[in-house]
């Protein structure tokens, strides 16, 4: 089921400026200020009630209690893990339900993910001027590394934050203004995460969010957010929409550095070649 975001992300191109800064304020606060009173929502968003109100129509909803309900029910669905989840599914079904929830999920993803967005974080990413940060939760960290694993060959100044918050403070002290800070957070999200989040903001860098279909609290403080589904209707939820995403934003990066960064591939080649060569290929006999 397609969520607010979603459907936000969706109408987008049919909003008039008023709408649209309604919406926006939605994103930048979301789900908390759609659960407020319609006037308190529209009084923070500078624009009328009935602005809001032209707003939900236009998300293919009833009016503004369907709104409330239906994040409701998002917040909720944030808080579930797998003792919870694992009621969904019988005996005997979780194969063949995750085989065909697994495709939907990696093509409803990756049909949503925002491309200019991307490009948009490669070129931040590529920014020489700047030092990047990267750093994933408990179940995301993974995908942290796997971005990792493409910006190291391409450019110097990439550093994988440690899990282990006492280390990771210490890397703190070296943020600087326009560095940029990328986040995989997915619901049960991590307090530890947004507040580092919130402090490399507050030292002027960009913070850039990959998350799931129900938001990060951290989307309240970045400056980019890229969200992906990862409920396939099993116990676990599923990181391949993410891992898609990376793999898009990786692509970007190549598109972009290959030809000014060639030269750190031809040493790195360079090296794999002698430091991993076969010993039989040494052999003189």
């Amino acid at each position: 089921m397609a969520t607010i975001f979603d459907k936000v992300r969706a109408a987008r191109s049919t909003l008039t400026r008023s709408e649209k800064q309604a919406a926006d304020f939605l994103i930048r606060n979301y789900p908390v200020v759609g659960l407020e009173r319609i006037t308190d929502f529209a009084a923070a968003a500078k624009v009328s009630s009935a602005t809001i109100q032209r707003l939900v129509g236009k998300l293919g909803l009833t009016g503004y209690p369907e709104l409330r309900r239906l994040l409701t029910e998002e917040l909720i669905e944030t808080r579930q893990g797998p003792l919870t989840l694992s009621h969904r599914v019988q005996p005997g079904e979780q194969d063949d339900l995750m085989r065909a929830n697994l495709i939907e999920t990696l093509t409803r993803s990756i049909e949503g993910l925002p491309h200019d967005e991307l490009a948009t974080i490669a070129g931040l990413l590529g920014d020489p001027r700047a030092q990047v940060w990267l750093l994933g939760g408990a179940f995301t960290m993974p995908l942290a590394e796997h971005l990792d694993f493409h910006l190291r060959k391409l450019r110097p100044g990439v550093t994988l934050l440690p899990h282990d918050v006492t280390r990771r403070t210490d890397h703190m002290l070296n943020v600087r203004k326009g560095d940029v800070l990328v986040l995989f957070d997915v619901r049960r999200y991590q307090p530890d995460l947004a507040e580092t989040a919130s402090f490399v903001a507050g030292r002027g860098g960009r913070v850039v969010l990959f998350t799931d279909e129900w938001m990060s609290d951290i989307a309240h403080v970045a400056h980019h957010v890229v969200s992906c589904r990862v409920d396939v209707g099993t116990p676990w939820d599923s990181l391949v929409g993410l891992t898609a995403a990376v793999e898009l934003l990786g692509a970007a990066l190549d598109s972009l550095l290959w030809k000014k960064r060639g030269d750190r591939l031809s040493v790195l080649e360079a090296f794999r070649e002698r430091a991993f060569i076969p010993t039989w290929r040494n052999r003189s006999d």
